[in-house]
């Protein structure tokens, strides 16, 4: 793959622990990627200083997981490029951008990772950071130069991020400065937008392969395969908090309520909801089950296959019935997202292309998220984040501290799955 010419190198080491041991496959990966003078992009979440000089060594040169300002100056002083992430998720821009200077900004560039299409037109993509830096008193110059030529020279792309000659002509052209209003936008030479409407003729097609449109295959799931059960006296367990425009979590320790049979129940007064991530690509069965806090549902359930990584069935919900109707209605239209209630799918938006996107346009697509938003209210949903994609990174098991994969809960900080029972 390193011959292809858009592989630029080795995407994001998430493994810490395997890098900072020293392990086998992980050092063999990392040595290829040098031997062919390949860049290596990290993936540094909650590491510390000692971490980000093993990271250095290794040749692992980027990290967009900073949370705070002083995360991201631990590492442009070890020679880090660090990327300011603002997407629909995780919105850390405004904090990171404290640690920004004129004297370190060339080691500063933006991400969205990840961005929902409705958030992607109401503010725009790496231009809304921009606009986002400059309310936070960067220098509109200076912002441009992190989106622009920052950016191209992380990245070796030698021809990108300025205008000068020899470089692509790849050009936005601004009525304003400190607003960023774009009113054109011109790609290899080519006017291809004016003033918000694409105006370019040709537009790209592909054939959608058979394989990657029915992805989903789990086995039938019954009420018992949603049961935890708590066997401490004490009646606590581990609970993932969810932090509201973050990707990280909280490790919570919760008495909750149980049935007679020291089964959890489901607390929409104390906000204890259950958490499910189901295996969907090989029908293994694998179920894993977890309590989460803080996405406020009085009633129904959630579900969606954008559950990174391994983008299995994530589900959260209030009630066991509605959870395996959302679960079952996802398997059923081969992946998406889907709100439902009281037995009744209040919204679905499919995603049958891996069950991660839609094979109908963009327009489509933002109807959709509408219907979905919409949906979350009716089942009481009014917190200020994007549920969906908070929703997605409770699956990822590489960002701190309590996540959830198909085999269990996950504590990130040990590297190892870990009980739902609290032992207190």
């Amino acid at each position: 793959m390193y011959k292809h010419r858009r592989v630029l190198g080795l995407g994001e080491v998430m493994n810490a622990p395997a890098v900072l041991n020293g392990d086998a496959a992980m050092l063999s990966k990392l040595a290829s990627a040098a031997a062919l003078g390949k860049l290596i992009d990290g993936h540094a979440a909650g590491l510390d200083a000692d971490a980000i000089n093993a990271y250095m060594t290794a040749g692992i040169r980027t990290d967009h997981e900073c949370t705070t300002a002083a995360e991201a100056l631990e590492r442009v002083q070890r020679g880090m490029y660090v990327m300011l992430r603002e997407g629909s998720a995780a919105r850390d821009l405004q904090k990171l951008i404290q640690a920004v200077n004129p004297q370190n900004a060339r080691r500063f560039l933006f991400v969205t990772d990840d961005k929902h299409l409705d958030d992607l037109i109401r503010e725009g993509s790496i231009d809304h950071n921009v606009r986002l830096a400059i309310r936070c008193g960067v220098d509109p110059v200076l912002a441009i130069q992190m989106a622009t030529i920052n950016a191209a020279e992380c990245f070796r792309l030698e021809r990108k991020g300025a205008i000068a000659p020899g470089y692509d002509a790849d050009i936005v052209i601004l009525d304003d400065l400190d607003t960023v209003a774009i009113s054109g936008v011109y790609k290899a030479g080519k006017l291809i937008a004016s003033n918000g409407t694409f105006i370019h003729e040709e537009r790209s097609t592909a054939e959608t392969p058979s394989s990657l449109m029915d992805t989903v295959h789990i086995n039938t799931l019954f009420a018992d395969n949603l049961s935890i059960r708590i066997h401490h006296d004490s009646a606590m367990a581990n609970v993932i908090g969810i932090i509201p425009n973050s990707i990280h979590t909280d490790h919570l320790v919760e008495k909750v309520n149980l049935d007679e049979r020291r089964y959890f129940q489901i607390s929409t007064i104390k906000d204890q909801l259950k958490l499910v991530v189901a295996e969907r690509h090989h029908a293994t069965g694998n179920v894993g089950l977890g309590i989460v806090k803080g996405l406020g549902l009085a009633s129904g359930a959630i579900a969606s296959t954008v559950a990174h990584d391994s983008h299995n069935i994530v589900a959260a919900g209030t009630n066991d019935a509605d959870l395996l109707l959302a679960i079952n209605t996802i398997a059923a239209m081969k992946g998406g997202i889907v709100v439902v209630e009281n037995g009744n799918i209040l919204s679905s938006l499919p995603l049958p292309i891996g069950g991660l996107m839609s094979d109908r346009d963009y327009e489509a697509v933002y109807s959709g998220l509408d219907h979905l938003n919409d949906a979350l209210r009716t089942i009481g949903f009014k917190g200020d984040y994007n549920p969906f994609l908070t929703l997605s990174f409770l699956a990822l098991p590489v960002i701190p501290e309590l996540k959830l994969t198909d085999l269990g809960l996950f504590h990130v900080k040990s590297f190892a799955h870990t009980a739902v029972d609290a032992d207190v």
